[in-house]
């Protein structure tokens, strides 16, 4: 049973975050991800790392702002972690600023998906 929840946890991350980072690059003009399927697969899997290890601690420090800001801080967070990947991975790149904006809500909005569809049943 832990095992099956564990793996529907891991497939909505990633799955969201490779169909994201592979839309993105396709249709965001300024979003460049170099090499094929598995360079994708590994810029997902680390956001994806990223996002579980870093963002509780974020979202920890920066509770305040996230209160005074009624929850739109979240998407300063989540740009810094997408800005964080890039300057982790040489595969990626991120040209301007508007990319790395598009591209953070293209990935909020995919995982939103993939949380309705892999969710609870």
């Amino acid at each position: 049973m832990l095992y099956y929840i564990l793996m529907r946890f891991v497939a909505s991350i990633l799955i969201g975050n490779v169909i994201a980072l592979f839309l993105s690059s396709y249709y965001i003009e300024g979003v460049m991800i170099k090499g094929g399927w598995w360079e994708i697969l590994a810029v997902g899997a680390v956001l994806s790392i990223i996002n579980i290890f870093l963002k509780p601690i974020l979202k920890l420090i920066l509770g305040p702002f996230i209160l005074l800001s009624l929850g739109l801080f979240i998407i300063i967070i989540n740009i810094g972690i997408l800005w964080i990947t890039d300057l982790l991975l040489p595969q990626m790149q991120i040209t301007t600023i508007g990319a790395l904006f598009l591209t953070t809500l293209l990935i909020s909005a995919v995982s939103f998906a993939t949380h309705i569809i892999f969710g609870k049943k």
